[in-house]
């Protein structure tokens, strides 16, 4: 994580601390809600006069409310349009009010964030698009996405990536992107959520090299079932990769796409069939066919070199301390947890504000 220390001088002015400024930063990227034990952790301080500073110029300056649930942890929510402004991120939907179960998403996700700071994240829809169009050189046809409809215009507008989960990046061996992507889990009773997600993530992650995939949860029950999913929906072989379906598929594609006239049967063909011919080598095989430079004949007998499995691993994580909040009384907080030690925060910190 590596924020312009611009939209953190931003929040300084603002009225927080450095310190403060950095968390602040991390709660509007990604999340949108944190706890008082959160902040304690991140801070390595007892409660006390310097949290209950904090807090008080959060809500005092209205660019954040807070709920106590069960527990005695204060549940906060950062929504101060000052706060997105200012570190540039006005077009998060975190601001807005959402339901218990997507908050408890959301302090998980932060947990987990929290305790990787030094990840390289992508942080917004505005890293995400360009870095798998430009550097990973998938269509943006392929990105998961979402078309919402305005109440007042009725014009449409195309967002991609809106689960907000993280994505990170790190560099392999030889030098090309390896990238790990996320899926929190915070309580549910069944996978149905899980699946629908791979299910729009399906078509964008079989057309990666290869990628790591880490299913995060406070508690292991789903985790064996996740994996078997995970695998079901989006490892599993491609069945009926035929030449002829291959080269139907590539006709309907065009044609659909020059505008012409496309049966409704067809239509149905050319939905299923963009799922089970996704992949870059196809796309590849397609924009040749399409500029001529590959006849009928051989995206025919292509068709049966691209049935190799996809190169992907499935982790799973415990994580999810945060959710005490909603069942714990809060208990008296210390110094940060090894994973996240003074030091490593006191790097992490002193490299934003002083390099």
């Amino acid at each position: 994580m590596n924020p312009r220390e611009e939209r953190l001088n931003n929040l300084v002015r603002a009225g927080y601390t450095e310190e403060e400024a950095l968390f602040l930063y991390i709660v509007a990227t990604h999340s949108g809600y944190f706890t008082d034990r959160q902040f304690l952790e991140f801070s390595g301080r007892m409660r006390g006069k310097h949290s209950q500073s904090f807090f008080s110029r959060l809500l005092a300056q209205k660019h954040a409310s807070y709920h106590t649930y069960q527990g005695k942890d204060r549940v906060y929510h950062v929504f101060s349009r000052t706060v997105l402004k200012a570190i540039e991120r006005e077009a998060l939907r975190t601001r807005q009010r959402h339901s218990l179960d997507y908050i408890k998403t959301r302090l998980v996700l932060l947990d987990f964030v929290l305790s990787n700071l030094d990840y390289d994240y992508l942080e917004t829809e505005a890293e995400k698009v360009p870095f798998f169009e430009t550097v990973m050189k998938v269509s943006r046809d392929l990105l998961p996405a979402r078309v919402y409809t305005s109440k007042a215009s009725a014009s449409k507008t195309k967002r991609y990536f809106v689960d907000g989960f993280p994505v990170f990046q790190k560099r392999t061996a030889s030098g090309s992107p390896f990238v790990t992507f996320t899926y929190v889990e915070a309580g549910s009773t069944a996978l149905k959520a899980f699946s629908t997600h791979l299910e729009a993530y399906r078509t964008f992650l079989r057309s990666l090299p290869e990628f790591e995939f880490l299913y995060l949860s406070p508690s292991d029950r789903w985790f064996k079932a996740a994996e078997a999913e995970f695998f079901r929906i989006v490892i599993g072989p491609v069945a009926g990769n035929s030449g002829e379906a291959l080269l139907r598929y590539f006709h309907v594609r065009r044609t659909w796409e020059t505008g012409e006239r496309v049966a409704a049967i067809e239509v149905v063909f050319l939905n299923a069939a963009r799922l089970q011919f996704c992949g870059q080598a196809f796309e590849t095989l397609y924009q040749e066919w399409v500029a001529g430079s590959v006849k009928d004949g051989e995206v025919s007998r292509s068709a049966a070199l691209f049935g190799s499995p996809v190169l992907a691993t499935f982790r799973t994580q415990k994580c999810g301390d945060s959710l005490s909040a909603f069942w714990l009384a809060s208990e008296k907080l210390g110094e940060r947890s090894p994973e996240i030690s003074r030091d490593k925060f006191s790097s992490l910190f002193a490299s934003y504000f002083h390099d």
